[in-house]
């Protein structure tokens, strides 16, 4: 039994941690400078639809999902959608600053720094923005779904891989 409990989180870990991983990399492309409305340095032209993405994202997006977004969708799944909205705004906001400021003391950096030079900037080293915190929302609202998807699948995905 805990042989397949590992395999289900170990499936949902690296999809958790693909996904965020894809979907900034996607947002750096475009969305990032929108939303900030700083010009990103970018190494190559816009034109290349380059993105970025730091590594350091992968415990969050992987654990965070895992064993905190899980969890909060435990508590939050019988709310209305718009308080979920809420929750998911405040809560996802939250640990992106709790991110950062833990890489910033750990690394000495974090990775959206950029964020920073934006007028939209959380607290003085812009751990997040305020135009961020709508697209947490949504954000958490649609992961419902996926998180859902996701722990439905991964029964499966053990029973795979114990034959």
């Amino acid at each position: 039994m805990q042989m397949e409990t590992a395999i289900q989180w170990t499936f949902r870990f690296l999809i958790y941690s693909m996904t965020g991983m894809a979907l900034e990399t996607i947002f750096a492309v475009d969305g990032i400078e929108r939303v900030s409305a700083v010009k990103i340095d970018r190494r190559v032209p816009k034109k290349y639809l380059e993105g970025f993405v730091s590594l350091y994202m992968i415990p969050l997006h992987g654990l965070g999902m895992l064993f905190l977004y899980e969890w909060g969708r435990g508590i939050s799944k019988e709310w209305f959608w718009l308080v979920r909205f809420c929750w998911w705004a405040v809560v996802i906001s939250i640990m992106e600053v709790l991110w950062g400021v833990f890489l910033k003391k750990v690394v000495g950096f974090y990775p959206w720094d950029y964020y920073a030079k934006s007028k939209f900037k959380v607290l003085k080293n812009g751990y997040t923005m305020w135009t961020l915190v709508p697209l947490w929302g949504l954000t958490g609202l649609v992961f419902e779904h996926w998180s859902d998807l996701l722990i439905h699948l991964s029964p499966f995905v053990s029973q795979y891989f114990l034959g």
